[in-house]
């Protein structure tokens, strides 16, 4: 029967403490994590995105502790694999082409172009954007909300230009997925005759 304490000894013991998780504590404000913790008399699971809100697909309920911890680890460790593969493609992505905003815009013509972005000092006139900048002297990527203000909770700071114009671009195809599955399941909806 795993425990919190189980799951920490083998998050440490494979090398998975360093990935976003929360396990029953507070997950407000927290990016791209995967939390476990009671919620209604009942255990669940489920991650955040980018912006800190729930993805409400992944919500998933359970009868006991012991099974959400097994769950959690089962996915954590699933996230420990995609990191592992995004380091390797990011290695070979950097050995292959320079990363640099300049590169871009030519890179995002492979139909990344439903999300709203702003590439450097841009942002500061954009609104409801995804943007990759030099602020405060440091190399970073987050959202901008419809006021034109940076979303604390999603930035990510990088110590250098490629870092940063990889994990924007990362950032993008992630959205870009996220609305062709809005798309995919609204065509669903529709086919079945379900409002959309």
């Amino acid at each position: 029967m795993a425990t919190i304490e189980s799951v920490h000894t083998v998050m440490a013991a494979e090398g998975l403490d360093d990935l976003g998780h929360v396990i029953d504590d507070d997950h407000a404000n927290r990016t791209d994590c995967l939390v476990v913790t009671r919620r209604d008399d009942a255990w669940v699971t489920f991650s955040t995105d980018e912006r800190a809100t729930v993805v409400d697909e992944s919500v998933r309920t359970y009868p006991s502790e012991s099974e959400a911890l097994d769950d959690f680890l089962v996915l954590l460790r699933m996230k420990g694999l995609i990191r592992d593969l995004r380091r390797e493609r990011d290695l070979e992505r950097v050995e292959r082409a320079p990363m640099s905003l300049e590169s871009l815009p030519a890179q995002m013509a492979e139909g990344l172009d439903r999300v709203h972005v702003a590439l450097g000092d841009v942002y500061l006139r954009r609104l409801d954007c995804l943007a990759v900048a030099r602020r405060d002297g440091v190399w970073s990527t987050f959202f901008i909300d419809e006021r034109a203000a940076v979303e604390e909770a999603s930035l990510h700071t990088f110590p250098d230009e490629a870092s940063a114009v990889a994990d924007f671009l990362d950032r993008l195809r992630s959205q870009h997925r996220k609305l062709e599955i809005q798309d995919e399941l609204r065509d669903r909806r529709r086919r079945a005759g379900e409002p959309s």
